[in-house]
């Protein structure tokens, strides 16, 4: 009933579907391929200390030079030899909206890896706020670091937030 010939194509079109069903086929419908992810890098402004600058939409940010510090008997964080660093940071809201302070993250780091934050009640080091900064104010608070690194060491601190990394380049004191 069947020739050789007509087996042969059978055969063809029998894997042709076999391989178009289980997607082995070289055509793709799209349903199994994963989508395209654009990554839009966040831009990194370089901030001097004290300099104040413009974030965009009424904000101003200002960070103080780090100073040397040595951290109270009931600070956080702070291990006996590491360099302690402390400085301020303002936040000004001339803008149109209430700023939401906590989506800032503070990081910093030296030569040999990254720092810690060091927070110290008994020298008013309590950490960023997170209330609302309003239209028109402005909100200045302390903040610490302790790395194990040397005097001297260079000296990176970042203000990240979901628009924008501010990155401040200095020392260790």
């Amino acid at each position: 009933m069947f020739t050789k010939k007509s087996v042969g194509i059978i055969s063809v079109i029998t894997l042709t579907l076999i391989a178009s069903l289980t997607g082995c086929s070289e055509k793709t419908s799209g349903l199994n391929e994963t989508p395209e992810v654009i990554e839009t890098p966040i831009p990194e402004l370089a901030l001097d200390f004290g300099s104040p600058l413009d974030i965009g939409s009424g904000i101003k940010v200002t960070v103080s030079t780090p100073e040397s510090f040595t951290p109270g008997p009931y600070a956080s964080n702070f291990i006996k030899g590491q360099v302690a660093d402390r400085f301020t940071v303002q936040i000004s809201n001339g803008g149109t909206n209430d700023f939401d302070v906590t989506q800032f993250t503070i990081t910093s780091s030296s030569a040999d890896g990254s720092c810690i934050d060091v927070l110290d009640g008994d020298n008013g080091i309590a950490g960023a706020p997170t209330d609302p900064l309003v239209v028109g104010a402005d909100v200045t608070f302390n903040y610490a670091i302790a790395c194990n690194a040397k005097v001297g060491d260079p000296l990176k601190i970042s203000l990240s937030s979901p628009d924008v990394v501010l990155a401040l380049n200095g020392t260790l004191k």
